[in-house]
């Protein structure tokens, strides 16, 4: 686990000083850049779940079941592809860094699978690009994870990581706003998505053009060991005992991502079932959007001055009522609205947390190697998650996938209350070298 003492160094004046690689650290420029992979990463996660998910169902005719069966292939090899891949950026040494080479592969070679999806109706053709071909791309762009805490220092993450969870909807709204124009009189409400993914594919690819050019990752001083026998080492039961944090946040990370793909999988779909009218979206829209502000903004905040749990606790008991709100709302706008303004920051605000934790409990030099793992059961629980929702929405109504998210929600609660505080230790390590600092002063000064 990643203490401040990794980040801090005490001075012989007997003051905290700022390690030299901390002082020449081009900060600003890294978060920029991180921005720009941020919406990259979401541009495409809308695209490869929810939009291919309305083409197989609205365009190809076949079922939600189907669709999110061709979504828990593309998951779960994407998953095991992002361990493999992960393992091979932390032993990655080029010129251009470790971790950018590989998700600039990854967001170009993935615009042009997803611009070809839509080029064919035929489910095996679906199954293949969208199911598989999609997935091992992919999951090259997830190595973005890793990159955040290498160039964050800890007692930012928490801040950093909510600005990164604010720019996300911008990779969303390329997508969303010209989908939710053309739902707006549309008799056919679905006809304009296949253009819209192709126009995301463009747009996916000239941000993993600029995101090359723009970025450059600071050299890793470490040599290179060999992704396979690293790979090894990571997947061998004694080493893996010694984590005990990080299974907890491996086995809650299912309950997570069955919450979050419970929804976002089905959510164009279940936007698309309301009738919408645009000046409604013009009046209570901005309204929401204010209140959701606010929300993320103080619980981004709350994450690196109170603590990773209490806004993750915090989060996740409060953003499920929200849900409720949603799927019992039976499409009155104003009630919609309200649920909406009481899950999403809720929900991004727990979900920004605990990625903060994450990046403080995973060992530095095997980042990589352990966040593919944990995506792992990411993997799994995204498919459960979008199975029993989609089941659901078959079954009983579009608006039940907020119910299954929900109940996926309050049952993760239990294994992260066992997660230590991070943040804590962190404060209490200063705290240490503070009476130290004090307690030479009064000794020179007797």
């Amino acid at each position: 686990m990643e203490t401040s003492s990794d980040r801090k160094s005490l001075s012989k004046k007997g003051r905290l000083e700022t390690s030299p690689i901390e002082v020449h650290r081009p900060l600003r420029r890294w978060i920029l850049a991180l921005c720009i992979i941020a919406i990259g990463g979401q541009l495409f996660t809308e695209i490869s779940g929810t939009f291919f998910s309305t083409i197989i169902h609205f365009e190809a005719g076949f079922s939600y079941a189907d669709a999110a069966i061709i979504n828990a292939v593309f998951l779960i090899l994407g998953m095991v592809c992002y361990v493999v891949f992960g393992a091979i950026s932390d032993n990655l040494r080029t010129r251009f860094g470790r971790r950018v080479p590989l998700i600039f592969i990854g967001m170009v070679s993935s615009a042009l699978l997803t611009f070809l999806f839509v080029m064919s109706m035929d489910f095996l053709w679906l199954f293949i690009d969208g199911g598989i071909s999609i997935a091992i791309t992919g999951s090259l762009i997830r190595i973005s994870n890793s990159l955040t805490p290498d160039l964050i220092p800890l007692e930012k993450r928490g801040r950093v990581n909510t600005l990164l969870t604010v720019m996300t909807p911008i990779g969303s709204a390329i997508v969303w706003i010209p989908s939710l124009i053309s739902l707006v009189g549309s008799e056919d409400s679905f006809s304009s998505v296949a253009g819209v993914i192709q126009f995301g594919a463009i747009v996916l690819a000239i941000i993993g053009v600029a995101v090359f050019v723009l970025v450059r990752e600071p050299p890793v001083r470490e040599p290179p060991t060999g992704w396979a026998r690293d790979l090894k080492k990571t997947l061998d039961w004694q080493e893996l005992k010694k984590q005990k944090d990080f299974f907890k946040l491996f086995f809650a990370n299912f309950f997570l991502s069955a919450a979050g793909n419970a929804i976002f999988l089905n959510l164009f779909n279940f936007v698309g079932s309301i009738n919408l009218e645009l000046t409604e979206i013009v009046v209570y829209g901005p309204i929401t959007l204010a209140i959701m502000g606010v929300g993320i903004y103080f619980l981004g905040k709350s994450i690196d001055r109170i603590g990773r749990k209490w806004v993750t606790v915090v989060g996740f008991i409060f953003a499920p009522f929200g849900s409720w709100i949603i799927a019992l709302s039976n499409g009155v706008i104003l009630i919609l609205m309200l649920g909406f303004a009481i899950f999403f920051p809720f929900y991004w605000g727990g979900s920004t947390a605990v990625t903060a934790w994450q990046q403080d409990i995973l060992p530095k030099e095997a980042r990589g190697r352990f966040f593919g793992l944990i995506g792992i059961t990411g993997a799994l629980g995204s498919s459960v998650g979008g199975y029993i929702s989609s089941v659901m929405a078959d079954k009983l109504s579009i608006f039940w996938i907020f119910v299954a998210s929900s109940l996926f929600l309050w049952a993760s609660l239990p294994i992260l209350s066992r997660v230590p505080e991070t943040l804590v230790k962190k404060k209490h390590s200063l705290r240490k070298q503070q009476k130290a600092l004090e307690s030479k002063e009064v000794s020179k000064n007797c």
